[in-house]
């Protein structure tokens, strides 16, 4: 992590993986659609958290809410399967 901070990571130190987390919420995006790198299989898109009435046991209350999306090769990660770790994730 210190060589990332430092601004000295090399393409082989963050190469070969198989699952990307781009966050755009840091710049006030609320929601967006990642295109997955190859070789990944997957990659998760995150937007910005911020308060949001919702409805918890028939009350309305503020909660800290964002938008996550999963963009999934089908290749290689069946569609149901993605659907499950999302359902995980939430």
């Amino acid at each position: 992590m210190d060589k990332a901070r430092k601004n000295k990571l090399t393409p082989d130190d963050y190469s070969g993986n198989t699952f990307t987390v781009s966050n755009l919420g840091v710049f006030g995006v609320d929601s967006f659609t990642a295109i997955i790198n190859q070789p990944d299989s997957a990659i998760l898109a995150v937007g910005q958290m911020k308060d949001q009435p919702v409805v918890i046991n028939g009350g309305i209350h503020i909660r800290p809410m964002m938008k996550m999306t999963l963009s999934s090769d089908h290749r290689v990660i069946d569609g149901a399967l993605a659907a499950q770790f999302m359902g995980r994730l939430k």
